[in-house]
């Protein structure tokens, strides 16, 4: 029963989330606000979903442009840029209008976006494929799930870098991340409770990094660049003593049709509870807690140099330093997805 139940959550955050936005439903949550701090002393390219394309944040100053996802339909849900900088993986969901419930395909696009290079198609309706993660060698891990109204199993795939063979890395298993050597890849898995793997990619062997009934549910982990360290989003608190019961997320009222109420209970139940970010050894040392902002949903993305990380989330914006108080508001307002940090 609990496998079920974490799997229509993971169902709810990838497809639940996508149809709301399609719908114009509000989704976002009052966990914290923050007023963009006047300066900021962190420079870089923050790529993040927007809508149906990319949105490109120019630090320190904030500049903004848009790279569009083409046709320009759907909602994009999460980014990746491979390691020579020379493609992008997007995930999109859509709905067909003679469809009741959709897809999310994966496209790969050149540095600037535009018309896809290459598709990966969902392969029945409600199936989705997500957090695309690139590898050296130009292959790619991501999750496939199939829903249809609760999940029915979901997995850790690799396609090779020409798109004509595809191996399955990990049953039971979501949100991959790549090593930049290429050796490694940390998911999430979900069984009794979530908890976050990591596997050799060459032996297939796996090890537990965390799994701690303190930490209810885990999501979006992230290798930092140098490999010492794997940032993901988590809700409640080991340290705390007890552990940290989330709360119940709100109930909803539909606006009468079944089709807006359930994808509005989907949602209420993905979001709604404090996630944060925290990171850990791949050894499984070292586990530490690394902001305090209660969000909604947060994933990272480390800076190249490894000392930042910049954690959007439904509420904000934020880039945070990962071992010291510096914290620096970007945006006010926030939004859902895997995103980037480019030199």
């Amino acid at each position: 029963m609990y496998g079920a139940r974490v799997g229509l959550r993971r169902a709810g955050w990838a497809l639940a989330l996508a149809i709301a936005v399609l719908s114009g439903l509000p989704i976002g949550s009052t966990a914290h606000t923050c007023a963009p701090d006047p300066q900021v002393g962190v420079s870089g390219r923050l790529l993040l979903p927007r809508a149906s394309g990319l949105a490109l944040i120019e630090l320190p100053d904030r500049t903004t442009s848009s790279l569009p996802v083409l046709p320009v339909q759907g909602v994009v849900t999460s980014v990746a840029r491979s390691l020579d900088g020379s493609r992008l993986a997007v995930a999109r969901f859509s709905r067909p209008a003679d469809q009741q419930i959709g897809n999310q395909d994966l496209l790969i696009l050149g540095p600037a976006g535009g018309q896809p290079l290459q598709v990966i198609p969902a392969s029945q309706p409600g199936e989705v494929l997500g957090s695309p993660a690139w590898l050296p060698d130009g292959s790619l891990v991501f999750q496939r799930q199939t829903a249809a109204g609760v999940i029915a199993g979901t997995r850790v795939e690799r396609l090779s870098a020409d798109g004509s063979s595809a191996y399955v890395v990990a049953d039971q298993a979501f949100s991959p991340t790549a090593s930049s050597d290429g050796a490694r890849v940390a998911f999430i898995r979900a069984e009794e409770s979530d908890r976050l793997v990591i596997a050799d990619l060459a032996t297939g062997i796996e090890r537990v990094l965390v799994d701690n009934p303190s930490l209810t549910s885990l999501a979006f982990p992230r290798f930092s660049p140098d490999g010492a360290w794997i940032a993901f989003a988590a809700v409640g608190d080991p340290t705390a003593g007890m552990a940290n019961r989330a709360p119940q997320p709100p109930s909803f009222k539909g606006r009468g049709s079944p089709a807006y109420t359930w994808f509005r209970s989907a949602v209420a139940h993905a979001h709604g509870v404090p996630w944060d970010i925290w990171v850990i050894r791949p050894d499984g040392s070292d586990l530490r807690r690394v902001t305090y902002f209660y969000d909604d949903d947060p994933s990272a993305a480390w800076s190249p140099d490894g000392q930042w990380l910049a954690v959007f989330s439904g509420e904000a914006l934020h880039v945070v330093a990962v071992d010291g108080p510096a914290n620096y508001c970007i945006a006010g307002e926030g939004g859902y997805g895997a995103i980037e940090w480019l030199p």
